[in-house]
């Protein structure tokens, strides 16, 4: 009884307190989709694109080498009885094939296709299928595992290209058509729309500004054309968040306008060449909010000498809140920007220091090659690491150690890593993202896919 005297209560105080709510309750018209002889339909659109987008198709040649220690099992008797022959006496490495499914983009008349780093990555063998069913075999160009897209090209004339958009002009809410090649079913279309914009730091790859959709997109869909209204490319399909493997609605498109900037590297200069600050940086949080009085932008930590920062005139301490005009909100946001600038180009930064705005001008440098000796890792311990061209490189393994007892040889590429901790593969892009994957771990906890010349084999790490 009290309960019910308190609620009458409150409702008596709510309707005292004269509160207006924003009440609509006009009749709505409904009219159905075929009204007056029209149906509302992408038809028209799915049609000016389906001929753009192709089917990828690729072989890859992989050889596996047994560990040491399997080595006996292997060619125990009983094993054989059961299960066949596995290796062999002196365990020389198994080839087998392997065989993937993907989409891409055409972008030219004469033959250049855009499509995902990870559905040509390592292929000895790339075969184009367009949309009148004639089959190329496509070379690659050039690719970029850090944004995950490569270029391959085929031989052919008078193809369709899509047009291009600014992806900038996106909006959340936009509707937007996926087309590719799910699970190898040829020119399929979902729609949906913008979920979200400026994805970063999912842990897809390094440089991240991904536009989220809930346009389903599955496997074979990689490297499709994520499409607006107008039938303009805004996106490449490229990944999906899922537990199962299918569709749940969150996918990601890496946004044209990034494309565009890596398609026309890798054509004209064979490789990506990306702005280089040269800062150490973090987000303003809450904390750090109320000891520099701003609560947007980016903190700078630290300033490496000769840099472009440097001889911009940065300092630690200062936050940069805006390049060449366009708000920063996050680090990654910051990296991005100043990454596809280019290297040589010069930009304009709004810098906040000791309570004051000012303008600062930074010619950008190119980041130059990494080489370290690897000794934080047990089981590359003796071995020497460059980056190039964003591939991780052995350029010297010590005698005598657990890496030279495996097989691996100055040259060799280290493509990609799975560990007892990951329970998958993760193709590693920088020396940075191998070590962090094989802290820690003991010898034997990890699987490594290594390419030598033409050829890919898998060691135990």
């Amino acid at each position: 009884m009290k309960k019910l005297l308190i609620a009458a209560s409150l409702s008596v105080a709510l309707f005292a307190g004269h509160i207006n709510l924003n009440v609509d309750n006009t009749n709505l018209k409904r009219i159905a989709p075929n009204q007056n002889g029209m149906v509302l339909s992408f038809a028209p659109i799915v049609k000016k694109v389906i001929p753009s987008v192709v089917n990828i198709s690729t072989e890859k040649v992989v050889e596996v080498r047994f560990p040491e220690q399997f080595k006996r099992f292997f060619n125990d008797p009983f094993f054989k009885r059961f299960f066949g022959p596995f290796g062999n006496e002196n365990n020389k490495p198994q080839k087998r094939k392997e065989y993937a499914l993907g989409s891409g983009v055409i972008l030219s008349k004469n033959g250049y296709i855009v499509t995902n780093y990870h559905v040509v990555s390592g292929a000895t063998k790339i075969i184009v299928k367009t949309i009148d069913g004639k089959k190329y075999k496509a070379k690659l160009i050039g690719s970029d595992p850090k944004t995950d897209l490569a270029v391959i090209k085929i031989d052919a004339k008078n193809l369709h290209p899509i047009t291009i958009a600014d992806s900038s002009k996106l909006e959340v809410g936009d509707l937007v058509l996926a087309i590719g090649n799910p699970f190898g079913l040829k020119e399929s279309v979902t729609a949906g729309i913008v979920s979200a914009l400026n994805r970063n730091s999912i842990g897809l790859n390094s440089y991240e500004n991904f536009i989220q959709t809930d346009a389903a997109i599955n496997p074979g869909n990689s490297g499709g054309a994520l499409v607006d209204m107008k039938g303009r490319l805004v996106g490449i399909n490229s990944a999906i968040i899922s537990r199962s493997g299918g569709n749940n609605g969150i996918g990601f498109a890496i946004p044209s306008n990034m494309m565009k900037f890596v398609v026309t590297s890798l054509i004209t200069k064979g490789k990506v060449v990306r702005g280089y600050l040269g800062v150490m940086i973090s987000n303003i949080d809450s904390s750090k909010a109320k000891l520099y009085g701003i609560d947007h932008g980016v903190l700078i930590n630290q300033v490496q000498p000769h840099s472009a920062a440097s001889e911009a005139g940065l300092k630690p301490g200062d936050i940069i809140v805006a390049v060449d005009g366009e708000k920063v909100k996050n680090a990654g946001e910051l990296r991005n920007k100043i990454a596809f600038k280019g290297a040589g180009a010069e930009v304009t930064l709004k810098v906040y220091r000791n309570g004051k705005f000012i303008t600062l001008k930074a010619k950008l440098k190119a980041l130059k090659t990494k080489k370290m000796k690897v000794e934080n890792v047990e089981s590359l311990k003796g071995v020497t690491l460059k980056e190039k061209d964003h591939k991780v490189i052995i350029t010297n393994v010590q005698p005598d150690t657990y890496a030279q007892m495996i097989g691996l040889q100055k040259g060799d590429v280290i493509l990609r890593v799975k560990t007892i901790k990951t329970g998958k593969w993760v193709d590693i892009h920088s020396i940075d993202e191998l070590t962090k994957l094989l802290k820690g771990l003991h010898k034997g906890d990890a699987l490594a896919e290594i390419k030598r010349d033409n050829t890919i084999f898998i060691v135990q790490l």
